[in-house]
């Protein structure tokens, strides 16, 4: 296999540059066995389920002048980039071996023109381009966004969004998503808080009353007050509680904390915080100018308990998407021999980033090695890490960690 290309950056802007993550690795295991060099003359047909910004599907496109690839993507706006980015960094015979599709993962045999494909690649990490959009909802930092969170926008989609969730899921399945999807310490204390904000809200009247939850940034707040005030209630609780990692498991525990806060909550801070409360509590008594004068210096602000916040975002996203039912259904697909759409000798590669989907993706793949079907290709619990040098390059990539079978009949 030839590995000397380029990878070119799929953005002009460094805050919204995507590094595709472990590229090499993923070219080394997604590629058939038998695919040294550009001497073979047979067609090479690989998956890419999660297109996104098209920088695997791309690099393997490189590799080998044989390779052809199908890029798959539940954002229909993922899907447009990563076609335009192919097309403005390689050549017209590079781009011309690249098909697209609107899609999921979870129906690849309705999608793949060919019989079988040699090779499946499924990147469950959320994209760059996707994160830094300002009217995604997906972010909690420097924009204030409608609560959406959806992969999937376009009109045909009626699945519920990130408003609905924290809208009108009561405080018990709230707790369970915090817990089950994002290992929240502090999960029954923001469901709590979500709950008994949007009814504070509920009685202002008006418009307001009717429009709930509604923005990230609004949503960020309730989570903030929601960890400031139980720790400054709790003074023998620490911010951030100490995470246990089974390393043969690799699951994360959340043990109960015994240690004092590293930092006490100073009480002016806290009075300035709280004061920006008001921005979504009493917007009448503010006024239109004052109301944005303060949401604008609240969206300057450092976030604080920023780990929680990033972690409740985590699970509400996966509840919207349904992405872990959707690993579930991925696997699934493999499950009859006779009509597999995955070659003898092909590879199916998955990167996952956290406990969850590791959990679901290990199991599918435990799975088809007991059919007799497949066998596992890297280390059997921990997968593959990120080098050193690339964590320390694209701190996204710290948690990444690689998992890959083989079809050997």
């Amino acid at each position: 296999m030839n590995t000397s290309y380029r990878l070119k950056s799929t953005s002009t802007t460094k805050s919204t540059t995507h590094i595709p993550v472990m590229f090499k690795e993923v070219l080394n295991l997604w590629l058939p066995n038998n695919t040294n060099d550009d001497t073979t003359v047979k067609p090479i047909h690989l998956i890419d389920g999660t297109v996104g910004m098209g920088g695997h599907t791309l690099a393997a496109l490189q590799s080998n002048n044989n390779v052809h690839v199908l890029g798959i993507d539940r954002d229909a706006s993922m899907v447009y980039n990563a076609k335009k980015h192919i097309q403005s960094s390689s050549t017209d015979d590079v781009s011309s071996r690249v098909e697209f599709h609107h899609g999921s993962f979870t129906d690849i045999s309705q999608q793949l023109s060919s019989k079988t494909a040699d090779g499946i690649l499924i990147d469950l990490g959320m994209n760059s381009i996707q994160i830094s959009n300002p009217t995604r909802g997906f972010t909690f930092k420097n924009f204030d966004s409608p609560l959406d969170m959806r992969f999937d926008t376009s009109s045909t989609n009626t699945s519920i969004k990130a408003s609905d969730v924290v809208n009108e899921y009561p405080k018990s399945e709230l707790s369970n998503i915090f817990t089950n999807y994002a290992d929240e310490p502090y999960a029954n204390e923001i469901a709590a808080d979500i709950v008994e904000w949007r009814t504070q809200v509920s009685q202002l009247g008006g418009r307001r009353a009717k429009q709930g939850i509604n923005s990230t940034l609004e949503l960020r707040y309730i989570i903030e007050e929601a960890v400031d005030k139980y720790i400054t209630l709790n003074d023998n609780i620490d911010d951030e509680p100490e995470i246990e990692i089974d390393t043969n498991k690799r699951y994360h525990t959340i043990t109960t904390p015994t240690t004092k806060p590293t930092k006490q909550i100073d009480k002016k801070k806290r009075k300035k915080f709280e004061s920006y409360r008001s921005i979504w509590n009493s917007p009448k008594w503010l006024g239109p100018k004052k109301q944005k004068q303060l949401l604008s210096q609240y969206q300057q602000r450092k976030v604080r308990h920023a780990n929680h916040v990033m972690r409740c975002f985590q699970a509400i996203r996966i509840e919207v998407n349904n992405e872990l039912e959707h690993i579930q259904l991925f696997f699934q697909q493999f499950d009859n021999e006779e009509e597999s759409i995955l070659q003898i000798g092909g590879r199916i590669v998955v990167i996952v980033f956290h406990p969850g989907e590791d959990l679901i993706v290990r199991q599918g793949m435990d799975m088809l090695v007991d059919s007799g079907n497949y066998e596992l290709i890297t280390p059997k619990e921990e997968g593959l890490r990120p080098k050193y040098e690339e964590v320390r390059m694209n701190g996204r990539s710290r948690t990444a960690r690689l998992h890959a079978i083989e079809r050997v009949r």
